[in-house]
């Protein structure tokens, strides 16, 4: 069954794409009425979105049964087409629910980038064929969103671990700063003074980076007696 794509991003950032991909392919291609797009994404994670909610039925009913045009072109990467599903005698489950659905024909575009793949399903309501110039400009829009998608996670990727870097110098920087004023209210080491930031960090259930935070804030002010007992005990564990 499809599950969210979140290793490209999050549901609601990546199925507009996908959605404009199947109306614009719908729109280049005679004939078709519906569309759906399923990507899936090289860490198995996968999202599909459909014009219409019957074709959304037919597109899970293939997640579950491993069978139809969509997973069939998906797993071997080569276009496949019904040019009437009266007369088709592969998939029998997709085929009665098509037909249930007043589906006639379809085709599977599926498009392999940067290791994830985009499969179109194109439907009709009577027989149809997908010519070849209407299939390649299916397969011209689908690489073309499927790149996109991959830049947008690219750059969210590289500002995630930007801002992660960022808090992680900020967070040094205070630690350090109450490290200093620790060592001189206490008069001791630096690395004691470390030591009983770690252990007021453990007692509170506080980050160390918040605990250092406040005494910053306070200058050490109204801590003084705590944290000496606190060194004290260091001392003592130390010994």
């Amino acid at each position: 069954m499809t599950r969210p794509m979140d290793a490209v991003t999050d549901d609601a950032a990546v199925a507009p794409w996908l959605v404009r991909l199947g109306a614009r392919a719908m729109r280049c291609s005679a004939g078709c009425r519906g569309a759906t797009v399923f990507l899936r994404c090289p860490g198995g994670e996968a999202l599909g979105t459909a014009t219409h909610p019957d074709l959304a039925v037919l597109a899970a009913l293939q997640e579950d049964t491993g069978e139809g045009p969509c997973v069939e072109a998906a797993r071997s990467l080569r276009t496949v087409a019904a040019v009437d599903l009266v007369a088709e005698a592969r998939w029998p489950h997709f085929r009665v629910a098509a037909l249930e659905r007043g589906l006639r024909a379809c085709t599977a575009v599926p498009v392999l980038a940067g290791g994830a793949t985009a499969t179109v399903t194109l439907y009709a309501f009577r027989p149809w064929r997908l010519t070849a110039p209407d299939r390649e400009a299916v397969t011209v829009l689908a690489e073309e969103t499927v790149a996109g998608l991959l830049r947008e996670r690219a750059r969210t990727g590289a500002e995630a671990e930007a801002e992660q870097l960022r808090t992680a110098m900020l967070s040094r920087a205070v630690i350090d700063q109450a490290i200093g004023i620790v060592t001189h209210l206490l008069d001791c080491a630096p690395d004691r003074a470390f030591d009983v930031l770690r252990v007021l960090s453990q007692r509170t259930n506080r980050k160390l980076s918040a605990v250092a935070a406040q005494i910053v804030r306070a200058k050490g002010r109204g801590s003084t007696r705590e944290l000496r007992r606190l060194l004290d005990e260091v001392r003592a564990g130390a010994a």
